[in-house]
């Protein structure tokens, strides 16, 4: 009994080391992607053909709190987003242009909307999409950007991961990870590589300071664009 008992702690002590060996690379793999992001050749944008899809719009505000309407955050990040990514000569469409949406009446107008806003970016002729947000749920403590994605499309997760690395501390203290999503329709009735970013909490005061905030939506922006190259230079192929 003796002789197991130890074997069993033994044992118990090298699984334990094997997964902290797991944590300590990958904590290294992460700090290493960090560092290699913040020194992306931004060049890499160059050529690239984008879709922006500023959430809500119109008739539908989104989230609303702290004085704070979802739909006017969304179109203003997406804006810095599109002037910086056209900057490192990317070519950026958006799905709305301003304060307009797509619903239809009677019943299915939201579905019609987001239907309408799939089209245009599957006649769009990009790459690739973005649809950008902002989250709200019950209780004031929840906070972080966050990016989701289709697992059924394996071009989708290496992209959310350059997404949510690039989020990464925005705001600070946000460990976040890429979460997968089966239930988000636009992500589901698109053909090409999308994700969806949750630019932060509305329903955190702290959060919905940050993001009403030009110089942080500058700073998301940034982020953003500087995972997208970094994407592009990590791609196989490309």
């Amino acid at each position: 009994m003796r002789v197991m008992s130890i074997r069993g702690k033994l044992l118990r002590k090298l699984a334990f080391l094997g997964i902290a060996a797991v944590a300590v690379n990958v904590l290294a793999l992460e700090f290493f992607a960090v560092s290699e992001l913040d020194q992306v050749d931004m060049a890499r944008l160059n050529g690239r053909s984008i879709v922006i899809d500023p959430g809500h719009g119109g008739i539908d505000s989104g989230a609303e709190h702290h004085g704070l309407t979802e739909k006017d955050i969304t179109l203003s990040v997406a804006g810095k987003l599109r002037n910086v990514l056209e900057s490192h000569g990317a070519k950026v469409s958006f799905t709305r242009d301003g304060d307009t949406d797509y619903y239809t009446k009677g019943k299915g107008g939201k579905r019609n909307d987001l239907l309408r806003r799939v089209e245009i970016i599957e006649t769009s002729g990009a790459e690739l999409f973005i649809s950008v947000h902002c989250n709200a749920v019950k209780g004031a403590q929840w906070f972080g950007s966050q990016v989701f994605y289709n697992p059924k499309d394996d071009r989708n997760k290496p992209l959310a991961e350059a997404m949510q690395l690039g989020l990464r501390e925005y705001p600070p203290g946000n460990k976040r990870q890429a979460k997968q999503d089966l239930q988000i329709l636009i992500l589901n009735s698109v053909n090409i590589p999308g994700v969806l970013i949750e630019t932060g909490y509305l329903t955190n005061p702290r959060e919905a300071a940050l993001l009403a905030d030009p110089d942080y939506q500058q700073q998301l922006a940034e982020q953003i664009a500087k995972a997208l190259a970094y994407h592009f230079s990590q791609a196989v192929g490309r």
